[in-house]
């Protein structure tokens, strides 16, 4: 039995001629009638009664009417049922993740990914950028997301730019000078700040070599370590937004930003060479709107 025999039975039952039904489906009559009577000849039964005026089902006929429909119906939902599954991302994507980012992006990336792919997986490693370039290099994370040091090459590594986050002047509220909504890095100096070695590079790759002289600040690789010590009142230091968001709004930090602002570059880097994956394009792209959404703050 052909589908499109079903389709075309239903339509000739609705319009109730042979003429009208070839004029809505767009095929000539006698091709129509060739249709109906093979359906007729597969069924064993008569299925229309054909009249002066047009047509009538016959008893048959109109159990026939009766199921098509459903049965029509139901191909439909198998048809978009496919295309789901087939749009559908599945799998896992092993996420490596810098500290600094992880409390804004993992959350998020879980909570989207639940809603709009269900079978996809992101399975999220925290760790250096260093660490991470090479593991994505290796294999054995399929994907990359941290700040773009300008002074590090990745030749066996394809970067692609998701975004860009503010990095903020951050103590504990009520400690910072009397300085206004913004700073300029001439300030540092005076303070004493602590730093993650990362972000110690980034600002002397951004700023003149007096405004971060050598040996300016405690050092720690911890950036939670960091915030901590900062919480507590000990030290101010140099924290990306992404980073503290949470703590400005609970009011535990207070910041602000420098004149003009200062901003690091955030990339994801694949291995290069071969194309990625839909579920990792995906999550780039969704990494990339939350950090255009967390920069439109």
């Amino acid at each position: 039995m052909d589908i499109r025999q079903i389709e075309y039975f239903s339509v000739i039952v609705r319009e109730g001629s042979f003429s009208r039904a070839a004029r809505k489906l767009h095929i000539g009559q006698p091709a129509l009638s060739k249709q109906i009577q093979a359906l007729e000849r597969e069924l064993g039964a008569e299925l229309l009664v054909r009249l002066p005026g047009g047509v009538r089902p016959t008893a048959a006929g109109a159990r026939m009417a009766e199921m098509g429909p459903a049965l029509l119906g139901y191909l439909d939902d198998i048809r978009s049922a496919v295309r789901d599954a087939a749009a559908s991302l599945t799998g896992t994507v092993r996420l490596g993740m810098s500290p600094s980012l992880v409390s804004a992006l993992a959350g998020h990336l879980e909570e989207s990914f639940a809603e709009k792919h269900p079978r996809l997986r992101v399975e999220i490693v925290e760790a250096l950028p260093m660490f991470l370039a090479e593991w994505v290099e290796e294999g054995r994370l399929d994907l990359g997301v941290f700040t773009h040091q300008p002074t590090r090459g990745y030749p066996s590594l394809s970067v692609t730019t998701v975004g860009a986050d503010e990095l903020l002047l951050v103590a504990k509220p009520g400690t910072l000078p009397d300085v206004g909504e913004r700073v300029t890095p001439d300030l540092l100096p005076s303070l004493r700040l602590v730093l993650t070695p990362g972000f110690r590079d980034l600002l002397r790759t951004s700023l003149e070599p007096r405004q971060v002289p050598d040996g300016m600040g405690s050092r720690t690789d911890s950036i939670h370590m960091v915030r901590d010590l900062v919480a507590r009142g000990e030290y101010r230091s140099v924290l990306p937004y992404a980073f503290v968001r949470e703590d400005l709004e609970a009011g535990t930090l207070s910041a602000v930003g420098f004149e003009p602002a200062l901003t690091r570059e955030l990339v994801a880097v694949t291995r290069a060479g071969r194309k990625s994956a839909p579920a990792v394009d995906a999550v780039i792209e969704t990494v990339r709107s939350r950090l255009a959404e967390l920069a439109g703050r």
